[in-house]
């Protein structure tokens, strides 16, 4: 998620999609140099920044060190849709609010999300890797892919997590994290979110069909 001054994205205060702009902060211009920061090769470590911008939308400050957001600590990304089940609606928000600070710590969270989702749609394997081969004969094709993508990740397809330990933490690369709540975020869309509002137009229209004297859809 880009959080940058002059440059669109969401804000980890409202959720808007806006364009953040540079603001100066307790004195400092947008862009602070540390006197001790060091070279590395001779160029600036970029690390050593100490970055601020506005929400456009709210007005909230957002302060950075380096890539690191640190004002506010916590998710950049929305919470789980309504529609989700309680448990499983958890899970994806402390592995999002984690995320800037373990990403593997968020894996684990987000592989447990993963695989009490499929629970929940009736996959029961002896372990994730199975269960996710399993969702893809009913998935469409990109999130089929999307979701065989996370077998990948941390390399647990040759160390099959069990169904007694989804949680188990395995070393992620960089950007492995955010791919799996990215998936998550799709399947949430695909088993819940499209679904119930499937129900809610169908039943929309039940109605308009009863106050015309017409049978409902079958």
């Amino acid at each position: 998620m880009v959080v940058a001054r002059n440059q669109t994205g969401i804000c980890p205060y409202c959720k808007n999609s806006n364009r953040f702009e540079g603001v100066q902060y307790y004195k400092y211009p947008h862009n602070y140099d540390f006197p001790n920061r060091e070279l590395i090769n001779g160029v600036e470590d970029k690390t050593k920044l100490l970055r601020t911008c506005r929400c456009t939308a709210c007005q909230e400050i957002i302060i950075l060190f380096g890539e690191q957001m640190i004002c506010p600590l916590g998710a950049m990304r929305p919470s789980a849709p309504k529609e989700v089940p309680t448990d499983i609606s958890q899970d994806f928000n402390e592995a999002s609010l984690i995320e800037p600070l373990s990403s593997k710590a968020s894996a684990a969270l987000a592989r447990r999300c993963l695989q009490s989702m499929l629970h929940e749609q009736g996959i029961s394997k002896n372990n994730l890797s199975q269960e996710i081969e399993k969702a893809m004969e009913t998935l469409p094709s990109h999130l089929s892919e999307a979701i065989d993508a996370v077998r990948n990740i941390g390399n647990f397809a040759s160390h099959p997590i069990k169904s007694t330990n989804s949680g188990q933490i395995i070393d992620v690369e960089k950007g492995e994290t955010e791919w799996i709540l990215d998936v998550l975020e799709q399947l949430f869309d695909f088993y819940y979110v499209q679904p119930t509002l499937t129900k809610l137009k169908k039943k929309a229209l039940d109605e308009k069909l009863k106050s015309a004297n017409k049978p409902p859809n079958k």
